[in-house]
């Protein structure tokens, strides 16, 4: 048989393949929704425990099979495509509750729980142009989410169109001995954050008998307001242990099977607009997600114990690390809350064999000083997402894993809200440090220009070219069809006969197929000059210098010329002993990382260094480069003064609030 000659279009070849086996690729056209799709899966492990929640345990036929949560709806008169918005953590009832929405047709809208301030003004106003453009009827709430965000508002709400909420409580599901795990967990832990420096010994730990004697006071006085915001609300407000206990005869109702429903919305992670941009999934999205994971041979291990800390707001955390574990027959440990700077204690606590979290949390790991004797073995597969990580940070993580008795080797997964999670993945042969692995199956992955903004064009493969760099653009069954309410809030277009979405995402393919993620496009900025500056081209090489633990490269407007030049954020692994040891750093990241870097170029200097104790992050911990952004030049920033045409470079001046001034000659 011929070969098939290959066009040098990513999209087109799909040269990735080679690393799946073929035989077992195409989806499957399933008949129902995504509940009966894990009930399918799970027939024979009725008995299996499916999440785990304050040492109580749920089996998947209370998870999957009970019909409990879908007659509360019911009772309600929910009906298919009324849309509930949802304000809860990773507590089983708000799993519960989304399965009962698919199967009446109707459509859970998570959106993040936590206030984004303590102006509670503007965080009604966010919630309430949340409410105007996505319409929900009913609303799911945290019982604090309620009295915090919803009852100061319940007259605009009813305006709006909501007429019933529907409170929870992070306790309902919990028995005696639970409620016991629960405040003895929030005890450890206080004391467990007292106990992180060099000094464990020296440190008092917190008294158990006074945090337990504030807790139940402050638990009992949250009681009495809800109670309270109840009995005056405006809208008709239940407790869903109450609807519970009331729904216990038998109710009819139809099974939705239509795999066109939208059943989901998500919202990026995105920091800058009054509200986040929501994200409609349909029955045939997330079922075509959970094939591509058993395809991609992403699926746990049936009772493999999974951490769930990924909120449900996000795709990521609703589909690669909640419905995923469903489909494998794993045991979800939910988390509904946590302090990202402390996700060793919950390895401490849980010992879980499979993690998936973000950069930000996992490089947090090793500087846990309760971790640092502990037998990780436990440990079987750790995942990031959402953000990149340096390749010597990702090595250096990987042997102290070793170093702590796990084989786990750190995997990679790469994706948007706009795909659903997780699209491309990095394992076995293709888990290479810098990448971010292969597309998964059913998902087409191609290159093109990235200026061109009216159409598609693409990219190829030139003879002599290792690599390809360009915007990445996405196809496949897992893609949302981005329009809600009849307004497009994710625009397609077409290429060679199939619909693509554009990522906004620079990307490098080498010929084997494997991509790199280098940053978002619109991180790249003009300076003012007209050089067009791209910070993935530095960060890596200020980032190698051994006292850097994160660089991060953002514009701000310079004065001095009336326009943009680069700001370089650095987070280091050490602390100096003066001031001058900092500059003399900065000099030598100047002159010997980029000056004496035959591959760079002196218009990439950045011309201000800022020195921090950490990067700011987004509520998906992700780096809020709009954070960044936003922030004064407040002249403690290390300026870097060139001399410098479009041929030469002449003097370089490194000094902080105009005092201590390093001249170097070039």
């Amino acid at each position: 048989m011929e070969e098939k000659k290959l066009t040098g279009y990513p999209h087109i070849d799909r040269p990735w393949m080679k690393y799946y086996d073929k035989k077992n690729l195409d989806f499957e056209k399933f008949p129902g929704n995504p509940v009966d799709y894990l009930k399918a899966k799970n027939i024979t492990r009725k008995n299996n425990t499916a999440e785990s929640y304050y040492g109580i345990s749920f089996s998947y036929d209370q998870i999957l099979f009970d019909d409990t949560a879908t007659k509360v709806l019911k009772s309600l008169d929910v009906k298919k495509g009324d849309i509930i918005l949802n304000l809860v953590p990773n507590i089983p009832e708000a799993g519960q509750l989304w399965r009962a929405a698919t199967n009446l047709g109707a459509t859970s809208d998570f959106i993040d729980p936590r206030p984004d301030s303590s102006n509670l003004k503007a965080n009604a106003q966010k919630l309430l142009e949340i409410v105007k453009f996505e319409k929900p009827k009913y609303i799911v709430a945290l019982d604090m989410c309620y009295l915090g965000m919803l009852k100061p508002i319940e007259d605009e709400l009813k305006e709006f169109g909501v007429d019933t909420v529907i409170v929870l409580s992070a306790s309902d599901s919990m028995n005696l001995s639970a409620k016991i795990n629960y405040l003895k967990d929030v005890i450890n832990y206080n004391a467990l954050k007292n106990i992180r420096t060099a000094n464990d010994s020296n440190i008092k730990k917190l008294k158990w008998y006074q945090a337990l004697k504030t807790k139940l006071e402050s638990m009992k006085k949250a009681q009495s307001a809800l109670d309270m915001g109840i009995k005056t609300s405006t809208l008709k407000v239940y407790k869903y242990s109450d609807l519970v206990n009331n729904v216990r005869y038998a109710m009819d109702y139809d099974i939705e099977k239509d795999e066109n429903l939208m059943t989901y919305i998500g919202h990026t992670s995105g920091t800058s607009g009054l509200r986040p941009k929501p994200i409609p999934v349909t029955n045939k999205n997330i079922i075509s997600k959970l094939q591509q994971f058993e395809r991609a041979g992403m699926n746990f291990e049936v009772g493999d114990k999974v951490l769930r800390i990924l909120p449900l707001f996000a795709p990521f955390g609703a589909f690669d690390n909640y419905m995923i574990n469903l489909s494998s027959g794993a045991i979800s440990v939910d988390v509904p809350e946590f302090d990202l700077s402390e996700i060793g204690y919950l390895l401490k606590k849980y010992q879980p064999n499979i993690i998936v979290a973000t950069p930000s949390w996992l490089a947090s790991l090793p500087k846990c000083k309760y971790l640092e004797k502990m037998d990780l073995s436990f440990i079987k597969k750790m995942t990031y997402g959402g953000d990149s990580m340096a390749a010597s940070d990702e090595e250096s993580l990987n042997k102290w894993l070793r170093d702590h008795g796990s084989n786990a080797i750190i995997r990679k997964g790469y994706g948007m809200s706009e795909f659903i999670g997780c699209g491309a993945h990095a394992k076995d042969a293709y888990n290479k440090y810098g990448t971010i692995g292969i597309p998964l199956p059913g998902t087409t992955f191609g290159i093109v220009d990235p200026n061109i903004e009216d159409r598609l064009v693409p990219l190829k493969f030139e003879d002599g070219m290792d690599r390809l760099e360009g915007e990445l653009i996405v196809s496949g069954d897992t893609v949302t069809q981005g329009i809600l309410h009849g307004n497009v809030i994710v625009p397609h277009f077409d290429l060679d006969g199939k619909s693509y979405i554009r990522t906004r995402d620079l990307t490098q393919m080498d010929r084997d197929g494997l991509f790199y993620h280098l940053e978002r496009k619109d991180r790249s900025f003009v300076r003012f000059d007209g050089f067009k500056y791209k910070p993935h081209e530095i960060e890596p090489v200020l980032q190698s210098h051994p006292d850097v633990e994160y660089a991060r490269v953002v514009e701000y407007y310079d004065d001095r010329y009336k326009g943009l030049m680069p700001i370089c954020h650095l987070v280091l692994n050490k602390q100096y002993d003066n001031e001058d040891d900092y500059i003399k750093l900065v000099d030598e990241l100047v002159n010997k990382y980029i000056i004496g870097n035959p591959n760079m170029s002196s218009r990439q200097i950045p011309t201000k260094f800022k020195i921090r104790e950490s990067m700011p992050l987004t509520k998906n911990s992700k780096i809020n480069f709009n954070a960044l952004k936003k922030e004064e030049i407040d002249g403690n920033e290390i300026n870097v003064d060139i001399e410098e045409s479009n041929l030469t470079v002449g003097n370089i001046k490194i000094y902080k609030n105009k005092q201590k001034v390093l001249k170097l000659d070039k």
